[in-house]
């Protein structure tokens, strides 16, 4: 196998910073003809989303839709480092009973998994860009830490990266970490990845190693991982008690891990005209760690109307949806998008007044399309 993503030393890639990254256009996207009801009436596909032949899930509606690597969302705080695979190892450290080392061909040698896992950033905006959807290959970390021995006692996870920098506030040299609870450390759905869509991890993509912490926010899920610290002690990082912070008007502050439940259409987007008298709305929709229960519509502020979702959709990955619009009469409608988890949360249609954060936007998405015949 190629590994194309192994950088001279001294090479730097471009970063984005966080306002122009928000502002990026999400790019139309269509489902794969299986996933519809009706027939399309224009299919557009400057990004197309790939089904996944191999999925896990046996009902063919919910084999997951795959975002190629090059059109999966970024969101880095630093310069992607260059990493050579063979002058890089994993350290297990901390609160265990027999530290490890870990190289990268011990890494391709160890007992992998392959498993589609749906990653949000935190700031995504409602119907944003920053969610995609890879198939990752890795070793899960509970296996890791099994054969360090983790210690009594110990509380949580520290993940660090090699990327480092000074911007948005930073400190030079600070180099981003942040740190789960031990429990999802040893969650078999938490994983440390080496490969995505079957290829070799893409340089702004985490290579040569990356965590995987299924079903929460993209921070968490740590790029260039260097040494996975096993502790006690809360963990003070920067990017953990400053940043990724809900914020309440009282001025108390919590920790955000778990990605809420939320949706997006991929057709049709803001703006468009439509000229047909019946149409496909298409889109996804997620939530986290538990499984997207029910998917509505509605037109013009009237009545929420169901979208058919299939009997068993899975956790972790987003599920397609789509709905054979009949439209009544040319004019322009507004269509909103919601979904309600399975434990019966649901996308609020405002967001609450006391958050005074940019964090957790899973408001319903809306579109403006106008139709003429």
């Amino acid at each position: 196998m190629k590994y194309p993503f192994e950088a001279e030393e001294g090479h730097t890639a471009r970063t984005i910073g966080r306002r122009e990254f928000l502002l990026t256009a999400f790019a139309t996207s269509v489902l794969h003809p299986k996933y519809l009801k009706v027939p399309t009436v224009s299919m557009r596909a400057d990004t197309a989303l790939i089904r996944e032949p191999d999925a896990v899930n046996s009902n063919d509606l919910f084999k997951p839709l795959v975002t190629p690597n090059v059109d999966f969302f970024i969101r880095n705080h630093f310069t992607a480092p260059a990493i050579r695979k063979d002058k890089w190892s994993l350290e297990i450290s901390g609160m265990v009973a027999k530290p490890l080392k870990i190289s990268y061909s011990d890494l391709l040698l160890s007992s992998s998994v392959r498993r589609p896992i749906t990653l949000e950033c935190a700031g995504n905006f409602s119907g944003g860009p920053d969610v995609s959807t890879a198939m990752w290959t890795g070793v899960p970390l509970e296996e890791l830490l099994k054969q360090a021995g983790v210690q009594a006692g110990a509380a949580l996870v520290v993940f660090y990266g090699a990327d480092s920098g000074k911007g948005e506030g930073v400190p030079l040299g600070t180099h981003f970490a942040r740190a789960i609870p031990i429990e999802k450390a040893m969650d078999p759905s938490t994983l440390l990845a080496y490969e995505m869509n079957d290829s070799p991890l893409p340089r702004e993509h985490g290579f040569p190693l990356r965590a995987l912490v299924s079903g929460w926010y993209g921070m968490d899920s740590v790029k260039w991982l260097t040494r996975v610290e096993v502790s006690r002690e809360p963990f003070k990082g920067l990017f953990q008690q400053e940043r990724y912070v809900a914020v309440e008007s009282s001025g108390e502050r919590q920790g955000i891990t778990r990605m809420k439940v939320n949706s997006k259409f991929l057709r049709p987007t803001d703006g468009e005209e439509i000229h047909a008298k019946a149409y496909g709305i298409e889109g996804v929709a997620w939530a986290g760690e538990g499984k997207v229960a029910r998917i509505e519509l509605r037109f013009d502020s009237g009545r929420w109307q169901p979208v058919v979702v299939g009997e068993s959709p899975p956790s972790m990955v987003w599920v397609p949806w789509s709905y054979p619009w009949s439209i009544p009469r040319p004019a322009q409608y507004l269509i909103e998008v919601r979904a309600t988890d399975d434990r019966g949360d649901s996308q609020p249609l405002v967001r609450d007044p006391d958050r005074k954060d940019d964090y957790e936007l899973n408001t319903p998405h809306r579109v403006m399309v106008k139709v003429r015949w």
